[in-house]
Formats: C-alpha cells, sequence, structure tokens
C-alpha cells in the first residue's frame, strides 16, 4: 500500500510542476502581452497560447488536489458522524462514486482527442497542434480518477487519507 501511495504521490508531484510551469506560463503571457500592448504592439495568438496553457494548468491541478484531500469537498454531514470507520467508509463511497463522474469525463477527453487528432486540429493563428494538450488533459483527468479510486478504497479499509493541511503548522492567533 505505500508502494501505490508513493508512486502516486510522486506522479501528482511531477504533474503538480507542469500545472505550476503552465500558470507561469499564462502570467508571463500575460505581462508580455499588456506590456506590448502599452507600447501599441499586437501579439497574435495571445488568445490560443492561453487557452492551450490552462488546459494543463486546470486539469493537472485537480489530480494534485484530489491526492492531497485538498480539493472541494461537503463534510458538513460527514464531520458530525462520531464513528471514525463509518465516517470513512461513507467519505471512501463518496470518492468512488464520485469518480464515475471523471471516469465519463476521461471517456469523452479521450474520445474528442482521438477525433481531433485524426483532423489535425491546428490551433488558430498559431498553428500549434491541439492533440498533445487534448491528450495531456486525457491523462490528467485518468491520473485523478486513478487517485480518487486508491483514496476511495483506502478509507473504505479504514485507512485514513493524507491532508497536505496537516503538514502545516495552525496559524498562531
Amino acid at each position: 500500500m505505500d508502494f501505490i501511495d508513493t508512486t502516486l504521490k510522486r506522479i501528482c508531484g511531477a504533474a503538480g510542476v507542469i500545472g505550476i510551469a503552465a500558470i507561469l506560463g499564462l502570467m508571463g503571457l500575460t505581462v508580455v502581452t499588456v506590456v506590448l500592448r502599452a507600447m501599441r504592439i499586437a501579439f497574435p495568438g495571445t488568445y490560443s497560447l492561453s487557452e492551450l496553457l490552462l488546459i494543463p494548468a486546470v486539469s493537472i491541478s485537480i489530480a494534485y488536489a484530489a491526492m492531497y484531500n485538498e480539493h472541494t469537498r461537503a463534510v458538513i454531514f460527514v464531520e458530525r458522524i462520531s464513528n471514525a470507520r463509518l465516517r470513512h467508509f461513507i467519505h471512501g463511497l463518496m470518492l468512488i462514486v464520485g469518480s464515475l463522474f471523471w471516469v465519463v469525463v476521461a471517456w469523452a477527453t479521450i474520445k474528442e482527442a482521438i477525433r481531433r487528432m485524426a483532423q489535425n486540429e491546428l490551433s488558430p493563428i498559431i498553428n500549434v497542434p491541439v492533440a498533445p494538450f487534448r491528450w495531456a488533459m486525457a491523462a490528467a483527468v485518468i491520473l485523478c480518477v486513478i487517485v480518487l479510486l486508491w483514496q476511495g478504497f483506502k478509507l473504505l479499509r479504514g485507512v485514513p487519507v493524507e491532508d497536505e493541511s496537516e503538514h502545516y503548522a495552525e496559524p498562531k492567533e
């Protein structure tokens, strides 16, 4: 079990670095565009580049957040359950059921990537192939599904999932 946890953490960590690089790329693109526009110089393809950079920034972040249990979740009901085993069971079951949504998203993303790759789709103006970005999104969503299923099965076995906030000290008032 530790091997799978360690492997998933390393994969999600590497994916997180890619997501951060995409966000930094978006920031740089925004700064360059604003500066060039202030100098009355047009920078064609800004919209297309930002659209492509958003794909890894968002899709990879979902898997990273799921790994460290930092995704948006409703815990109003579950936190009121005093029995830890029952609480873990319900949380695990909801993760597994919720992962079905992401399975559908992954399936649709793969179908779209195959269809668009066959058409040799290029982004407008800058003519960059879009297929690698679509496949990156599919891979990120599949990683998210794997993480959610693994954490769900761990919770069903009564093993609590890691919470990234546990690694930080509580703020002093």
